[in-house]
């Protein structure tokens, strides 16, 4: 896919002309694996955010479910108790 980007500063197609030439690389080499970098630790970014969201659901859940348990044991304990 082509993509085309309009007025952008001498200054910074200068910085990035030098950077690429650093690397070997021609400016659209350079800019592709920028574009391409960047979409990536985009999709990592969001996936840790679902990810750190359902620990925090899964660690509530661990707690009621924990909490439930005791309740139950107690309440056995009663039950054997009187028997």
């Amino acid at each position: 896919m082509e993509v085309k980007i309009r007025n952008v500063e001498p200054a910074a197609v200068k910085k990035i002309d030098e950077l690429a030439r650093k690397k070997g690389l021609s400016r659209n080499e350079y800019l592709k694996n920028v574009i391409e970098d960047f979409s990536i630790l985009e999709m990592k970014d969001n996936h840790v955010d679902r990810m750190e969201k359902q620990l925090v659901a899964n660690t509530l859940l661990m707690e009621k479910t924990s909490n439930t348990l005791d309740e139950l044991v107690s309440v056995l304990k009663e039950l054997i108790d009187d028997e």
